[in-house]
């Protein structure tokens, strides 16, 4: 009924909607309170509702410049004849204007949060088809190596979760990832070789921390889980439903790649999956702490952790 509040202010509403207002707002008298907001912001309006009568003389004074003009000028050709029956346009006045800036904004209000979601969902999909392209090359990757999957280190300048990329760029499968989400902008892997990574761990230990926040860049990779005394890290035949990738979050909430809503999440078995809540691994677990609350190796198999670039599988490294 409010999508006539408009309309019933400006006395353009039939007679049987025009009663059907005023009935709706005696039973609502919250619809009244916005009613005096909506009269209130239409009141400028109201200078235009009349056209102000012409002071004296004025027809005779514009005629006599006009003619006053035309004597100035040279010659033009005739306009084209208009067709019989046409009439000009009229301008439209300023409270034809704010009719229709009203209307939009009632128009803009229902809209635009369709079009965050739509966005919001578009972005989802797109951060899902990224880690998609993640998978191929992970695929491809564990292939070659006898089901592995690019592993953490322990300790060293491979012990760190973004090692993973640089990695599939030596073996040349990083081509056409972004370790950028979508939702927050695509960005190109650095183009860093595992050796290069070595060197400045060795040379230049500022830069290497620099560079090592940077390699997956918005993503979160397997930090792999300790059997006994080893770290070890996950492969095609470990199970389907451990999560080797996701968007990467800075504890053990929500990633803040899409607004916190949840994250995309990349299992073993090469599907992704949106979920709304981090507690998605093989047994319910936080993918991005393990069960000593902690960003670091799983304690068991089961127990996949998920950290961001520069996370290490042990606190002393």
């Amino acid at each position: 009924m409010e999508e006539h509040f408009v309309g019933y202010l400006l006395g353009a509403l039939d007679p049987a909607t025009h009663a059907r207002v005023e009935a709706y707002l005696k039973a609502h008298p919250e619809a009244r309170d916005r009613l005096a907001l909506l009269e209130e912001a239409l009141a400028p309006l109201a200078e235009d509702a009349d056209d102000p009568a012409p002071p004296p003389g004025l027809a005779l004074a514009t005629l006599a410049r006009i003619a006053e003009h035309r004597e100035r000028l040279p010659d033009a050709p005739a306009p084209p004849r208009r067709h019989v029956g046409a009439t000009p346009r009229p301008w439209l006045r300023r409270a034809d204007w704010a009719i229709a800036a009203c209307l939009l904004v009632l128009a803009g209000g229902l809209g635009l949060p369709l079009l965050a979601r739509a966005w919001q969902v578009q972005a989802r999909a797109a951060c899902g088809n990224n880690l998609r392209q993640f998978w191929v090359a992970l695929a491809a990757y564990s292939d070659r190596g006898e089901g592995d999957f690019p592993r953490v280190e322990p300790a060293g300048p491979r012990s760190v979760a973004g090692i993973f990329v640089p990695v599939l760029t030596d073996a040349g499968l990083a081509l056409d990832v972004s370790v950028g989400c979508p939702a927050r902008g695509r960005r190109e892997p650095p183009r860093c070789s595992v050796a290069e990574l070595e060197r400045l761990y060795e040379q230049a230990p500022d830069e290497y921390r620099r560079l090592t926040r940077e390699l997956a860049g918005h993503y979160a990779y397997c930090l792999g889980y300790q059997e006994g005394a080893r770290l070890r890290g996950l492969r095609r035949d470990t199970a389907d439903g451990l999560p080797i990738l996701a968007d990467s979050a800075e504890g053990p909430g929500n990633s803040l790649n899409h607004g916190g809503s949840g994250q995309n999440v990349l299992y073993v078995g090469g599907h992704v999956r949106w979920a709304a809540q981090p507690t998605v691994g093989e047994e319910g677990d936080n993918i991005y702490v393990n069960r000593h609350n902690r960003v670091g190796a799983g304690v068991c198999r089961p127990d996949s952790v998920l950290g961001a670039s520069d996370a290490r599988p042990y606190l002393s490294e």
